[in-house]
């Protein structure tokens, strides 16, 4: 069972729009968590000091600060949680992305339909939660 407030943390554009954003964060919702959302590397940094995220998705495409920064600091901050890499796309298509960032459960792209993303969320914040 997830807990009442059980935090997910989006980093980047790992939506097309606000609209999309609102959906995930209403469907995420009614499964338990919280989706927030922080734009620069600075404030998922900041975030990951006031939170502790089951998942924190990072878009490779982060346009202020490092995704990989955000995941090392993740790693470091919140250990436990579970990070997706969002944009992939052909980078690192051989799995080493997996060996630079410890951390890191999933890799997709960024053109996944947010229902199949929120199910992504979901699952992984399940499993995280069951490792406490």
């Amino acid at each position: 069972m997830l807990r009442a407030f059980n935090p997910v943390l989006a980093v980047g554009p790992c939506f097309a729009s606000d609209a999309e954003f609102r959906k995930a964060r209403q469907a995420l919702a009614r499964e338990g968590m919280t989706l927030l959302s922080a734009r620069t590397q600075d404030e998922a940094a900041l975030m990951l000091c006031e939170t502790a995220p089951s998942v924190v998705m990072i878009h490779l495409s982060l346009d202020d600060g490092s995704p990989l920064a955000v995941a090392d600091f993740a790693n470091y901050r919140r250990p436990d949680a579970r990070v997706i890499l969002l944009g992939g796309g052909g980078l690192m298509a051989d799995g080493s992305l997996f060996a630079h960032v410890g951390n890191a459960h999933a890799l997709i792209s960024g053109d996944m339909p947010p229902t199949d993303l929120t199910a992504l969320i979901a699952f992984h914040a399940g499993a995280a939660s069951m490792m406490h």
